[in-house]
């Protein structure tokens, strides 16, 4: 019975919350981050290509090469690029991803909650987790991939941990391992947060030594990305254009988690009455769980066998209440250079949705009348059923958003622009900004940017004579005694062989290209190669990964 209800609740939210997102619609919707479908169909590319983990765009940026996936936590973009591989088209793709995040996030939250609570309550916090207004808005506003798969994610890292922590089995300590490294490859901020959270739950539970080794095997499973990330970060623009960002500005009303002034579409703005954004949790969501607070304060004061978790849940949502609005504006100022990273405070609504949930939990029936528990269920579906309006928006058809967001103009020119803090150091951001398309201002525009081909004679008319043009591989004759340049945004992971021999450029325009004079008939070839920090995270992962592989075969008393 319990099985048949999970799935009705299942099929109830696809079909009351995920109406608009069904792969079998013609249409789909524009949101903030327009480069979501340019960014799966790059990675995409990096996949066919054998470029395994993808680390750049290679059309990105004029086709000079977008490091964008080195830094950018790849979790969500390997599941959407798998429903691309098999077949789907990108859009199809991302309506795929954004209801499954949305039925992930039910069923890792109701396991959670199952931990702790009894049926009827898990499925009623459950409902009330997934039929947030926040979560419309990281879908339908936003269109935020990472985010909303990290707020999928979380409960069931914190799941994996309680039951890592009282169970005995090889099997779910590789199960708690990948589930930790998923989350913690969602999303960089978030991600990043999340992680002394992990720790502190980590310490309040049994077995930390077994928690604490199966989170540093993560963090070692996924070292193809954090080590790069860390170490290669100061090869791009990205700490630099993060100290430009008002933190404290954009803290939150207290009453912006209640309700807002309209339903916007719009972006955060500064202060609390310049927002185009609705930064609701949920008025059933916020109710419930202040009378959630009651149960769960009782059950604490009772010293309840899980109380330390129940304190740990409360504690979460209050500190993130704070962190999140002008409640912490001393605080958010003094640090504002460098909060400037984590962009806005109100990303921190995930850590209080979840908790604000957690809480809702704890409501119960009395012994006398327990068999109206189920009246949470029926009232979780109807909270859902009136939360539905705000999952929807207005409709553009698929070919539409084809032309507009994957047409090989928007993919070269501007979807770089979006994603700026990645750009390549040997780039001159000033100059970069001032090729950037728009509809209304004049911006530069270089020919040689726009013909197709990687490599240009310097004050000749004459071209150069192209053997190859790839996105990883690219190969053409030069003419002796001619000055060249090559389109690339130079990184070390691009490498120049003339006439079968590597050369290291030291002269480039301000766009990063190198400017090279050559002196005799050569051939030139440019190829992408990993740089030996990106071969040796890959190594740590792999080893990891065959590690894991032997600890399956584990016998469950040895272990």
């Amino acid at each position: 019975m319990k099985k048949l209800i999970l799935f009705f609740c299942i099929i109830f939210i696809i079909l009351f919350l995920g109406k608009d997102l069904l792969p079998t619609n013609d249409y789909f919707f524009t949101f903030h981050d327009e480069t979501q479908p340019a960014r799966i169909q790059q990675f995409v590319i990096n996949l066919k290509n054998l470029q395994i983990p993808p680390r750049i765009a290679p059309d990105f940026s004029f086709k000079l090469g977008f490091p964008v996936f080195n830094y950018y936590a790849p979790t969500s973009y390997w599941i959407t690029s798998f429903f691309h591989l098999i077949g789907f088209d990108v859009l199809t793709s991302l309506k795929i991803s954004f209801i499954l995040a949305i039925v992930i996030g039910f069923i890792s939250f109701y396991l959670l909650s199952s931990l702790f609570f009894n049926f009827n309550q898990s499925i009623f916090a459950s409902l009330l987790y997934v039929s947030s207004p926040w979560i419309a808005v990281e879908i339908f506003v936003r269109g935020n991939l990472a985010e909303i798969w990290f707020i999928a994610l979380l409960p069931l890292s914190f799941w994996a941990l309680y039951k890592n922590s009282i169970i005995q089995s090889p099997k779910l300590y590789v199960l708690t391992i990948i589930i930790l490294g998923a989350t913690l490859t969602t999303h960089n901020v978030l991600s990043l947060v999340s992680l002394p959270i992990f720790i502190i739950f980590i310490l309040i539970n049994k077995n930390k030594i077994k928690n604490f080794s199966a989170l540093f095997l993560s963090l070692l499973l996924n070292a193809y990305f954090f080590i790069p990330a860390i170490l290669e970060i100061n090869q791009t623009h990205a700490t630099s254009i993060s100290k430009h960002t008002n933190y404290a500005s954009h803290l939150l009303c207290l009453w912006q988690l209640w309700s807002a002034p309209f339903w916007g579409y719009g972006g955060s703005g500064p202060d609390c009455i310049n927002d185009g954004m609705s930064f609701m949790l949920g008025k059933p969501q916020i109710i419930f769980s202040l009378i959630g607070l009651v149960f769960i304060t009782y059950s604490i004061f009772k010293k309840n066998k899980n109380y330390k978790n129940f304190i740990f849940f409360t504690l979460l949502t209050t500190i993130f209440v704070y962190l999140t609005t002008f409640l912490s504006y001393p605080i958010s100022k003094f640090f504002n250079n460098y909060l400037g990273f984590f962009q806005f405070p109100w990303r921190f609504l995930a850590f209080v949705l979840i908790g604000l949930n957690f809480i809702s939990s704890s409501i119960y029936f009395p012994k006398k009348i327990k068999s109206f528990e189920k009246i949470l269920i029926i009232l979780g579906l109807i909270i859902v059923i009136y939360n539905s309006k705000f999952f929807t928006k207005d409709k553009i058809s698929n070919n539409k958003l084809n032309y507009d967001l994957l047409n090989p103009s928007f993919i070269s020119n501007m979807a770089s622009y979006k994603v700026a803090e990645y750009l390549p150091k040997t780039v001159d951001y000033k100059t970069w900004l001032k090729y950037e398309p728009k509809k209304q201002e004049k911006y530069l525009i270089d020919k040689t940017l726009n013909d197709n081909s990687f490599v240009h004679y310097i004050d000749s008319q004459k071209s150069a004579k192209i053997i190859e043009n790839k996105e990883f591989y690219k190969k053409a004759i030069i003419e002796k005694n001619k000055q060249i340049i090559i389109n690339i945004s130079y990184m070390p992971y691009w490498k120049i062989i003339i006439n079968d021999k590597e050369y290291i450029p030291k002269k480039f325009d301000k766009l990063g290209r190198p400017i090279i004079d050559i002196k005799n008939n050569s051939q030139l070839i440019i190829k992408y190669e990993q740089t030996p920090i990106e071969k040796l995270s890959n190594i740590i992962s792999l080893l990891t990964f065959v590690y894991l592989l032997f600890l399956l075969k584990t016998p469950k008393e040895v272990f």
